[in-house]
């Protein structure tokens, strides 16, 4: 499915996205997978909420610590902002350690039943970091009685999966690819760790999908399910 440019007079007056919930393990996830997006989203009139799992600190296991909570939300939030996005929930569970069971479940499905989303955007189960893994499975059990669940594109390293990723839905970012990767640059801590070879990976990553779907910048997602709407 490919929403074209020719189409975004009818982007959110189509109901299948009239409150779109996207859903994060750490804050930088969803701007890398869904920035652009979320911004034309944002634009179009759509209400737009974010959900991220963790404050997101993070220390390696031989002690090396690369960026505080407080930091870390901080940037979250400008990043947010960045794509216009006014609503950012950040909940305190593990950076590393975010687990499919029910109190994470339970937390997402307290938000999904709060905001009643037309479209939840989640990661997908197969990709490499366990937290993003749990996360789309609990976002998919959280999202139950709801009809139209996609997933993100993961991204190197966490996208090297033993499965492939199969994109289904692509949307045209043409007029947000900047907003994305401006977000990810609100992103300091992260931007300092990986440098611009970051910011150029993820560009070529959104040129390579516009080019699929004929457009210059596209992101893709595979879908759990889809209710589709006639207008």
């Amino acid at each position: 499915m490919v929403v074209s440019r020719e189409e975004d007079m009818m982007f959110c007056s189509n109901p299948m996205f009239e409150r779109s919930l996207f859903v994060g393990a750490h804050l930088d996830d969803i701007e890398l997978a869904a920035g652009g997006t979320a911004a034309r989203l944002v634009a179009a009139g759509a209400q737009v909420r974010f959900l991220v799992m963790s404050p997101s600190d993070y220390t390696s296991y031989d002690g090396s610590h690369f960026r505080d909570a407080d930091v870390a939300v901080a940037e979250g939030r400008e990043a947010a902002a960045t794509l216009g996005v006014k609503e950012i929930d950040v909940l305190s569970f593990p950076a590393k350690d975010v687990e499919n069971h029910s109190t994470v479940v339970e937390s997402i499905n307290k938000v999904v039943d709060e905001f009643r989303p037309t479209m939840v955007f989640t990661h997908w189960p197969f990709d490499t970091h366990r937290s993003h893994a749990n996360t789309a499975l609990a976002t998919i059990a959280a999202s139950r009685y709801y009809n139209s669940v996609v997933m993100y594109e993961p991204i190197t390293p966490s996208g090297r999966s033993y499965v492939g990723f199969r994109p289904q839905l692509y949307i045209n970012i043409d007029d947000t690819i900047e907003n994305k990767l401006q977000a990810l640059r609100q992103h300091k801590s992260e931007y300092a760790k990986y440098g611009e070879q970051w910011i150029e990976g993820v560009e070529a990553r959104s040129r390579y999908r516009g080019y699929e779907m004929r457009a210059r910048y596209g992101e893709a997602f595979e879908v759990s399910r889809l209710e589709g709407a006639l207008v």
